[in-house]
């Protein structure tokens, strides 16, 4: 019985935690305030950014939703407000509870990042009936970068991720995001704030022993 209600209360804290950035270090996390738009209402800039690489980067996410659509921002600049502008991995669908693992982002050319370029990455959910769920980490890129440590992002069982089936965007309030070089560009603050777009993704690593990564 105990090992029982331990199992639920964890369950239930999971649920209700819709989710969390776990890699790179989140910003802050409010559950009350993590609806708003930017950053779940964390508008101070960690002090103590992850150092995060050029190319091949990884997101580790704990998801608290049995299923959600996921998109991937960045903003560029040491204090980039709500100017996510920049898609780096357009809109796919996460199924089951737990942890969950992207990997192989890698920034547009376009952005001109260099060592030492401050950042803000922007994971972005529809995993609440109220709207879309925020979280951001502040990073400074380096071609150095360490690597992430063994356990930091992996998959839950039965964790896995496929394209996108939306034929709108569910969060959006304005206009769509837009196709520009080898990123994406989202027009102003509506595909940042709400901007879904009905696209699969590259680089997902999927639940099972190999983690396998895919590209959709």
């Amino acid at each position: 019985m105990k090992t029982t209600l331990t199992a639920l209360t964890a369950f239930a804290s999971l649920a209700s935690a819709h989710f969390n950035l776990n890699y790179p270090a989140a910003r802050g996390f409010d559950e009350d305030i993590l609806g708003t738009f930017p950053c779940g209402g964390q508008n101070t800039v960690s002090s103590n950014r992850t150092v995060w690489p050029i190319s091949n980067g990884e997101i580790a996410l704990t998801m608290g939703h049995i299923d959600a659509n996921v998109e991937v921002l960045i903003a560029v600049g040491n204090n980039p407000g709500s100017a996510f502008n920049t898609v780096l991995r357009k809109t796919f669908t996460e199924q089951g509870l737990g942890t969950f693992c992207m990997t192989g982002f890698s920034v547009p050319s376009s952005l001109n990042i260099t060592d030492g370029t401050n950042a803000t990455i922007q994971v972005v959910t529809n995993g609440d009936s109220n709207g879309g769920l925020y979280n951001c980490a502040d990073i400074t890129f380096s071609s150095n970068a360490p690597a992430v440590a063994s356990g930091v992002c992996t998959n839950g069982t039965g964790v896995t991720a496929v394209a996108a089936t939306i034929s709108s965007q569910p969060n959006e309030t304005v206009a769509s995001a837009t196709s520009s070089g080898s990123g994406t560009s989202a027009m102003g603050k509506s595909a940042a704030v709400r901007g879904f777009v009905s696209a699969g993704a590259g680089g997902l690593a999927m639940a099972g022993a190999a983690a396998l990564a895919i590209v959709l």
